[in-house]
């Protein structure tokens, strides 16, 4: 009887502690893959500032900003004039390219775009996640696309989510082995998949840590972080981005992976951009080869206000990753419309492999 009495005095007292309990709270999940293996980001970014805008003698010129950018709230303006040609490549989604002196930089230039009319509901724009990364022209067949580009930048530094499924939530404070911080989250697309898309700035300012969280409580099942924010909502804050009080000499003393010297470099680029009638804009411009000389963050967001004048715009990863598949366009064999330079030859096989990219399908 006594032994009785004490089992049930046992379960009594299990079953009170259980329910003063606190909840546990549930671990992230971890990365797809190793955070602390460490890639270089881009073996060419060790470019220098050469002329970003400075003067020649690499005098500091304080920027001129982007006109009165509130008068350009609600403009619609397409590419037009010497330069620009334009093909419709199929109803709602047409075909841009810009080969000649662009008047921003100062450089000949090449750049390459497409622009979705978001309002055709015969088209889905996709965020793809890829391991073992792959070409860009080998997501572009798998998914039979209209057109495909390269997305983020290194999984280390970046948040994805992709269909709904969890791939990186920002593991590492640094970039790489650098010592760098992490400044490429700052902002980020996101799409449910079809035709509802949006770029956000909400993560201006946070810690990596805060830019986790928010990331995570986000429900869109397609999200990507980068960096820098070009263009909200109207506002070009892709020319301010850099510090042009620093001179180009010691802008160029520093890690190449500094946001400093890392968006005043004229690199290939690619960025996104969504205009106020529902347009779709992806976007890449060649650089390091000897045509086309690339363009630096700033330089993109005036070439972007100008040509397109975008609501929003968010600059992804570019460098040697830079790469847009068109169908019926550029090599007949992947569709590369650009000159990706990971071959350092001017052709269409310089492709680098990458994890994430935009892809627009029929449905």
């Amino acid at each position: 009887m006594n032994l009785k009495r004490l089992l049930w005095a046992a379960l009594l007292l299990s079953l009170m502690l259980g329910g003063c309990a606190k909840k546990a709270v549930p671990e992230l999940p971890p990365p797809s893959y190793n955070p602390d293996a460490v890639t270089p980001t881009d073996p060419d970014d060790d470019d220098e500032v050469v002329d970003d805008g400075e003067g020649e003698g690499g005098e500091v010129v304080p920027p001129t900003p982007t006109g009165d950018w509130e008068k350009n709230r609600g403009k619609i303006v397409r590419p037009t004039g010497e330069g620009w040609t334009s093909k419709t490549i199929d109803e709602g989604i047409v075909y841009y390219t810009f080969d000649g002196k662009d008047d921003i930089s100062g450089q000949v230039e090449q750049a390459f775009v497409i622009d979705l009319d978001l309002s055709n509901p015969n088209y889905e724009v996709h965020l793809t996640y890829t391991t073992p990364s792959t070409a860009t022209s080998n997501v572009f067949k798998a998914h039979n696309a209209v057109a495909t580009m390269n997305a983020g930048y290194e999984l280390g530094s970046i948040f994805v989510r992709s269909d709904g499924k969890l791939k990186s939530m920002l593991p590492n404070k640094e970039i790489s082995n650098t010592g760098v911080p992490n400044w490429k989250s700052e902002a980020a697309f996101y799409g449910d998949g079809g035709r509802n898309l949006h770029i956000n700035y909400s993560g201006k300012g946070m810690t990596v840590a805060q830019q986790r969280s928010y990331y995570l409580s986000t429900t869109e099942p397609d999200v990507v972080s980068s960096a820098p924010m070009l263009v909200d909502d109207y506002n070009p804050v892709g020319e301010t981005f850099c510090d042009y009080t620093i001179p180009a000499a010691t802008v160029n003393k520093l890690n190449s992976e500094d946001p400093q010297r890392h968006q005043r470099v004229r690199h290939p680029r690619v960025a996104v951009a969504l205009t106020e009638d529902n347009h779709f804009i992806m976007f890449t411009v060649d650089g390091r080869n000897n045509y086309s000389k690339g363009m630096s963050c700033r330089e993109l967001t005036r070439f972007l206000v100008k040509h397109f004048n975008p609501q929003y715009a968010l600059n992804m990863d570019g460098g040697g990753s830079t790469t847009l598949c068109v169908e019926g366009e550029g090599d007949p064999t992947t569709h590369v419309v650009n000159y990706p330079c990971d071959n350092s030859k001017y052709d269409h096989a310089g492709e680098r492999a990458r994890d994430t990219h935009f892809v627009i399908v029929r449905k």
